[in-house]
C-alpha cells in the first residue's frame, strides 16, 4: 500500500491506493518477453533516440535446404528421316527440371538479383520501417516532455491605487508548482513502456517486410521458372511442327498430325505470353514490397529446392512463443497499464503551489514580504475513475495477451498444415509422378519413331510431363511461402496500415 502525508497548519491530508496494484503476468516476466520488459529503461536512463540498428530482431532458423534437384536423362534412339529434330526437342523436355536452374550458362549464371540483396534493400527503403522509427523518435520526445516540471511564474500586483491620493501597494512575487508523489517519473515510466511497445512494433514490421520480400521473391522466381519451361515447350512445339512437316512430305504421317502439331505450337505461344505477363506482375509486386519503383532488369538468381524438411509443431510453437513480436507488444501493453495505474494512484497526491515576493506601501513608505502556499483538497475527486479504468485495462491487456498466444498457435497449425501438404505433394511428384511421366514420354517417342503410335499420343505424353512440372513448381512455391511465414513469426502485410496507440494522458 502506497501512502503519503502532508501536514500544513491544522490540515492533514492522506491519500493512496487502498488496493495493491496487480502484479505482472506469470510466465511472461520470467520468460524472454518478460526479460525484454525487464529491460525497460528507467526514466533517468533514456537520453535520446536509439539507433534503428539497436532494435533486436529475432533469430530466424532457415527451414529450406539449398540442394538443387537432380536432373534425369535418357538414352537417344534411332529415328526415321525428319524425326531427328523432334528427338532432340523431346529429349530437352525430359532433361528440363522444373526447379533446377543450375545448368544455365552465360552472364546471368554469375550475377542476378539474389534474395539477400533485396532484403537489405527493403530494410533501407520500406516506408513501414521508417514510419515506426519516426514514431519511436516522437515517443522519446514525449518522454522528455513528461519529465519536465512546470515553469515558475512571475506576478506583479498593485492595490489601493488612488486611495487618499496615495500610490497604493505594489508587490512582485515568484511562484512555483511543486509536483509531488513522484508523478513526473511515473509519467515517464508509462511512456517508457509505450516506447517498448513501439520497438516491438518495429521488430514486427521488420519481420513483415522480410516475410513479404521472401514470399514475393519465391512467387517471382517460380514465375520466372514457369516462363522458362513454357519457352522450352514452345521450342519443342515449333521443332515438332517442322519435323512433322518433313515426315508428311515423306508420306510417313497424315495431315491430321501436322494440324495437331500446329495447334500445339499456338497453344504453347499462348502459354509463353501468359507466363510472361505473370512474371511481369510478380516482379512489380516484389518491387512494391522492397520499397522501390521498379527492380533492375537482371533476372532473379535463386534455387527452388525440393528437399523440404518436416517442421515439428511443438518446436515451432515454442520458438514462436519465445520470440514473437506480437506477444512482446501485448506484454508491453500489460506493463503500460500497470504503470498507468501507479500514475493514477499518485495523481491523488495534490501538487503544492508556492509563491513568495516583496512589496512596497507608498502611503507609509514601508516595504513588506509575502508568502503564499496553496493546494487542492482531494475530497470529491480522488481520481477514482481513472484508477478503475486502468485496473480494467490491466485485465483487458492480460486477456489480449492470452488471446494472442492462442491465436499464434492456431495460425501456426494452419500454416504448418499448408507446408506439410505442399511438402508431401512435392516429394510425391519428384519421386513418383515425374519419373513416370518422363518414362511415358520416352516410350511414346520411341513408339512414334517406329510408327507404332500416333502423334496425338506423343502430344498427350508431352503435355502430361509439362503439367507435372508445373505442379511441382506450384508445390514448391506453396511450401516455401509457408516456410517463410513460419520463419517470419506468422507476420505479413507490410504494406497494410497497422494500428498503433501511443496516447498517454
Amino acid at each position: 500500500m502506497r501512502k503519503f502525508a502532508l501536514a500544513l497548519g491544522p490540515f492533514v491530508f492522506a491519500a493512496g491506493c487502498a488496493t495493491p496494484i496487480p502484479q505482472p503476468i506469470d510466465g511472461y516476466v520470467a520468460g524472454p518477453v518478460g526479460a525484454a520488459l525487464a529491460g525497460l529503461a528507467a526514466p533517468s536512463a533514456i537520453a535520446g533516440v536509439p539507433q534503428a540498428e539497436q532494435a533486436v530482431e529475432p533469430v530466424v532458423v532457415a527451414r529450406l535446404s539449398s540442394t538443387a534437384a537432380g536432373v534425369l536423362s535418357s538414352d537417344a534412339a534411332a529415328s526415321p528421316p525428319g524425326a531427328e529434330v523432334a528427338q532432340v526437342a523431346f529429349q530437352d523436355a525430359v532433361d528440363a527440371s522444373p526447379v533446377d536452374d543450375s545448368r544455365r550458362e552465360g552472364p546471368s549464371a554469375d550475377r542476378g538479383l539474389v534474395l539477400e540483396e533485396l532484403e537489405s534493400l527493403a530494410f533501407g527503403n520500406h516506408p513501414a520501417i521508417g514510419e515506426q522509427q519516426a514514431r519511436i523518435a516522437a515517443l522519446h520526445g514525449q518522454w522528455v516532455q513528461a519529465g519536465l516540471p512546470p515553469n515558475p511564474t512571475a506576478q506583479y500586483e498593485a492595490e489601493e491605487i488612488g486611495v487618499d491620493d496615495a500610490a497604493g501597494l505594489h508587490s512582485l512575487s515568484l511562484g512555483q508548482t511543486l509536483v509531488t508523489g513522484n508523478k513526473l517519473a511515473l509519467r515517464q515510466s508509462v511512456i517508457a513502456a509505450e516506447i517498448r511497445r513501439a520497438e516491438a512494433n518495429l521488430a514486427a514490421d521488420r519481420m513483415r517486410v522480410r516475410t513479404d520480400v521472401r514470399r514475393a521473391f519465391t512467387a517471382a522466381l517460380v514465375a520466372q521458372r514457369r516462363l522458362e519451361l513454357s519457352e522450352r515447350l514452345l521450342e519443342i512445339a515449333e521443332l515438332s511442327t517442322e519435323s512433322v512437316s518433313q515426315m508428311l512430305a515423306a508420306a510417313e504421317v497424315s495431315r491430321v498430325e501436322l494440324l495437331q502439331a500446329q495447334n500445339e505450337a499456338q497453344q504453347s505461344e499462348l502459354a509463353v505470353e501468359t507466363a510472361s505477363a505473370a512474371l511481369a506482375g510478380a516482379r512489380r509486386q516484389l518491387a512494391a514490397v522492397v520499397g522501390v519503383p521498379q527492380l533492375p532488369p537482371e533476372r532473379l538468381a535463386g534455387e527452388l529446392s525440393t528437399e523440404l524438411e518436416p517442421i515439428p509443431y511443438d518446436a515451432a510453437l515454442a520458438e514462436l512463443i519465445a520470440a514473437s513480436p506480437e506477444l512482446a507488444d501485448r506484454a508491453a501493453a500489460v506493463e503500460r497499464a500497470r504503470r498507468s495505474l501507479r500514475l493514477a494512484c499518485a495523481q491523488v497526491t495534490p501538487n503544492l503551489n508556492f509563491q513568495a515576493g516583496a512589496g512596497y506601501d507608498a502611503g507609509s513608505d514601508d516595504t513588506y514580504g509575502q508568502v503564499q502556499v496553496s493546494l487542492p483538497i482531494p475530497i470529491v475527486d480522488r481520481n477514482q475513475g481513472n484508477t478503475r479504468r486502468f485496473r480494467s485495462e490491466i485485465s483487458a491487456a492480460s486477456l489480449a495477451l492470452q488471446r494472442t498466444e492462442l491465436s499464434l498457435g492456431n495460425r501456426l497449425a494452419d500454416t504448418l498444415q499448408q507446408y506439410e501438404t505442399a511438402r508431401l505433394r512435392a516429394k510425391r511428384l519428384e519421386q513418383e509422378i515425374l519419373p513416370r511421366a518422363e518414362e511415358t514420354l520416352e516410350l511414346s517417342r520411341t513408339a512414334f519413331e517406329v510408327g507404332e503410335t500416333s502423334y496425338l499420343q506423343l502430344l498427350t505424353a508431352q503435355r502430361s510431363l509439362f503439367q507435372s512440372q508445373l505442379e511441382m513448381l506450384a508445390a514448391v512455391e506453396q511450401a516455401r511461402q509457408a516456410a517463410a511465414m513460419i520463419d517470419g513469426f506468422l507476420l505479413q502485410g507490410s504494406l497494410l496500415e497497422t494500428s498503433f496507440s501511443a496516447a498517454v494522458e
